[in-house]
């Protein structure tokens, strides 16, 4: 039986490529719970027994308690989990995944039993609240996601990675969410080894995220186990928010994908959704999160680029023209350039307008033209995908543009103004620098009429 579901396994893999297998096996070698662990458990003790900037002159380090977080957390986060683990999976003749969820009890309630003994010594070690409290949390959480797998099989892996970071975010902030970039990376590896779905990958890391940060909090507060200099809840939240937000569009475009939506309208949310975020964010979440979130998007568009067309995220944006990944590149490096410019020479309120106006136009227009455009006219294109615009895609465009400006401005002459400007622009700009052409347009216009 088990040599025939590894012959179905590798009829399945024949639509990758061997490298992409190899590289994909690798990543998911690398990032298994108790293996990436170790490394960030390491960075995680190095925290707590550190005392100040490691670059000043006042710093200090105490070898002893870094000597006994780590051992505390290896043992029991990481050996103990890994023994059972190899030990189940010989026993039933798996693979080192256990991938059959019915499979997994036992190694999840070991792993729960290993974490509380830990969580039990290191508090009566006294050893730092955090990795206490922390050693708690891995207990809980692997206790749900074991009652999740009796039902669904969500994703182990990306739960793993995800807990660990949520550590280092509440310790170290964004330097700690560079950890997360991983995400994207692990999401594309399980689903290109058909460990897991879409869905099941990104929930594993969206539970792992929220739910060890919420815990963690939770449990400070309800066993009065104080731990001084961690980043504000809402922080981490908003860090936590920027490196899903992406995996999430992107597994919503996939999904569409599947059941038959239009490319356009698809590249179109995803265009409509990554500026409306980025607005968002720049509005109402701290700095740190706006750098975690560009961070997210590069990582994501990259792993989609190099992914393919086998993977869902490609097939949920892509649009079929004849460069498709330089078309990415390159709409992705014209909406970064506008974030930089925005974030560095314009008021947040001309920025966001314009933010939200190149968003919804971009989102609205072309499609509508593609539907009732009966007046088109050629367009050269800077990638050789020639095609036309309409005049119904301009007419489009100044309208929601100044339906936009309306709604925040209350004064049509700015309405008007910049509207025209935009129908202009998406007459007679290539499609490829409209992310960028637009918004940098609008928010000159608007900085000299609303504050001059």
């Amino acid at each position: 039986m088990t040599k025939l579901i590894k012959r179905e396994v590798k009829r399945e893999y024949n639509e990758e490529s061997p490298l992409k297998l190899k590289i994909a096996n690798a990543i998911s070698t690398f990032t298994n719970p108790p293996i990436i662990c170790i490394p960030l458990f390491l960075l995680i003790s190095f925290v707590l027994a550190s005392n100040g900037n490691p670059f000043s002159s006042s710093f200090s380090f105490d070898w002893m308690l870094f000597a006994k977080c780590e051992i505390i957390s290896l043992v029991f986060a990481s050996v103990l989990p890994m023994a059972i683990i190899i030990y189940w999976a010989k026993k039933l003749n798996t693979d080192k995944d256990i991938s059959n969820r019915e499979d997994r009890f036992i190694p999840l309630i070991v792993g729960v039993l290993s974490y509380l003994i830990g969580f039990v010594i290191s508090f009566f070690f006294e050893l730092p609240n955090f990795l206490t409290i922390l050693l708690l949390c891995y207990a809980v959480n692997t206790f749900i996601v074991m009652l999740i797998t009796s039902l669904w099989k969500i994703s182990i892996h990306t739960t793993g990675l995800s807990g660990p970071v949520a550590a280092l975010i509440m310790l170290l902030g964004p330097i700690g969410a560079l950890f997360g970039l991983l995400y994207p990376v692990l999401i594309w590896s399980r689903v290109t080894l058909k460990k897991h779905t879409m869905a099941q990958a990104i929930a594993g890391g969206i539970f792992g995220f929220v739910f060890t940060v919420g815990e963690s909090y939770l449990y400070m507060r309800l066993f009065k186990m104080s731990v001084p200099g961690l980043v504000p809840l809402a922080e981490c939240f908003w860090i936590i928010f920027a490196l899903v937000a992406c995996p999430i569009v992107l597994g919503i475009c996939g999904l569409l994908e599947k059941r038959g939506i239009e490319s356009v309208i698809r590249a179109k949310l995803f265009h409509l959704l990554a500026f409306i975020g980025f607005a968002a964010f720049y509005f109402y979440g701290p700095s740190s999160a706006v750098l975690i979130l560009i961070l997210s998007a590069i990582v994501s568009v990259l792993v989609t680029i190099f992914a393919g067309d086998t993977f869902s995220w490609y097939k949920g944006i892509s649009r079929g023209l004849e460069r498709e990944n330089l078309s990415i590149v390159l709409s992705l490096a014209c909406g970064l350039i506008w974030i930089y410019v925005a974030m560095n020479y314009f008021n947040i309120e001309s920025a966001i307008i314009a933010t939200i106006i190149v968003a919804f136009v971009g989102a609205i227009a072309e499609p509508v033209a593609i539907k009732y455009a009966r007046y088109k006219f050629p367009m050269k294109s800077l990638l050789g995908n020639d095609g036309n615009k309409s005049i119904e895609s301009s007419v489009v465009a100044l309208i929601v543009t100044m339906i936009i400006l309306l709604l925040f401005t209350q004064n049509v002459f700015v309405s008007i103004a910049v509207g025209l400007l935009v129908c202009l622009i998406e007459t007679f700009v290539p499609k490829e620098l409209e992310n960028l052409v637009i918004p940098v347009a609008c928010a000159i216009i608007l900085g000299f009429l609303l504050h001059y």
